[in-house]
């Protein structure tokens, strides 16, 4: 894994499965403590503050199950940019897209950091039907033209993903914005329409 991460992070070699396993009592327990007294706030920064990546992995399994809401997108904005990488951002995507407003995401898709952007183009993946697609064309939009790897791939990803539920829309958007999208992201949009 060290090496797949292009050496960024130490690890501990544990995987998914033994990670979870390893975890699961405490983290209930954790999570029950947070319906009723709030977020662990500083379990969480703590976690994503360790030399080995394990520990974020860790506190996104937390977040998944955490009561959180729109106040937390601030803090979470922190936790994002925090030795950031595909794979902590990708996993924190998913639950900021939950909580997050378009309004906040809308914010996010302007930012100058790569990270931030890339959680505003892909925070509805999976929402099938119940996808804005003026927030996922707005959210697009902001990076068109980016020479960002992984910005570039999130379009993509994202476009691809909707594709599934609604390809015509997919179509006229790669159409209309051709020109200027990467070829990554026309790639990676158009693999299954």
């Amino acid at each position: 894994m060290h090496t797949y991460m292009r050496e960024q992070f130490a690890f501990f070699g544990i995987k998914t499965p033994q990670r979870r396993a390893a975890t699961k009592n405490f983290l209930t327990e954790l999570t029950q403590t947070a319906h009723q007294a709030g977020i662990d706030r500083n379990f969480v920064e703590l976690c994503f503050a360790q030399e080995e990546r394990e520990f974020s992995y860790v506190a996104c399994d937390y977040l998944r199950k955490a009561p959180l809401g729109t106040s937390d997108i601030d803090w979470l904005a922190d936790i994002v940019t925090t030795k950031s990488w595909w794979d902590s951002v990708d996993a924190l995507a998913g639950i900021i897209g939950t909580y997050a407003t378009a309004k906040q995401m809308q914010q996010w898709a302007q930012e100058e950091n790569t990270w931030l952007r890339r959680v505003a183009i892909i925070h509805q993946l999976g929402r099938k039907e119940h996808t804005d697609t003026a927030l996922l064309a707005f959210c697009i939009e902001q990076s068109l033209g980016s020479t960002e790897f992984f910005i570039n791939k999130a379009i993509g990803w994202a476009l691809r993903d909707y594709a599934r539920h609604n390809p015509d829309w997919v179509r006229s958007f790669l159409d209309t914005y051709q020109e200027e999208l990467a070829t990554l992201s026309l790639r990676e949009a158009s693999k299954y329409l």
